[in-house]
């Protein structure tokens, strides 16, 4: 396994994640690999395949595995995409309510704020990272592509103004001919 990459789909954040650091770490890595993504398309991928189950691999790995579901579902809200299924079985849930951050102040913000898709796997956050940056318009073609385009593109106005000259030509020799 190359380890020298953004893990491109929560699958792999679970599958480089050996404890709760590196399961941050991954977790981090993904979110940045989320942030190049800007089609609907693109995201896709990066929630359709089941993680593995973390909740037996390492302490809070319950947690892990309500963060993965959590971020699955909340990215296909945002993106208008199908949740997928596996995001929503009851065992990708906190089995206690988990907070990420530590004062009363602030653990009442993060119990008023965190999105639905979080609260109802026991988790609670003020705020969630999730870098949606998607491009109105059509999808990227590729340099060939274009050029292909442009070529045809070409093609149809030469032959046009070759018509028109030909037509003007052609009334220019009527008249001549009265």
């Amino acid at each position: 396994m190359n380890l020298n990459y953004r893990p491109h789909s929560l699958a792999e954040v679970a599958r480089r994640a050996d404890d709760e650091r590196t399961f941050g770490w991954e977790l981090q890595d993904w979110l940045h690999h989320v942030r190049r993504i800007r089609s609907r398309n693109g995201l896709g991928p990066t929630i359709t395949e089941p993680p593995r189950l973390l909740a037996h691999r390492f302490a809070q790995g319950d947690v892990a595995d309500a963060w993965l579901a959590a971020y699955a579902e909340h990215l296909a809200n945002q993106a208008d995409l199908p949740i997928p299924d596996w995001a929503l079985e009851s065992s990708r849930k906190a089995k206690d309510p988990w907070f990420s951050v530590s004062s009363p102040g602030e653990r009442l913000l993060a119990l008023r704020d965190s999105p639905a898709p979080f609260k109802n796997r026991n988790l609670f956050t003020p705020r969630v990272d999730l870098p949606l940056n998607l491009r109105p318009g059509r999808p990227r073609v590729s340099a060939e592509h274009k050029r292909q385009k442009n070529a045809e593109r070409q093609r149809r106005f030469r032959r046009r103004r070759a018509e028109e000259l030909h037509r003007l030509r052609t009334a220019q020799a009527a008249v001549a001919d009265l």
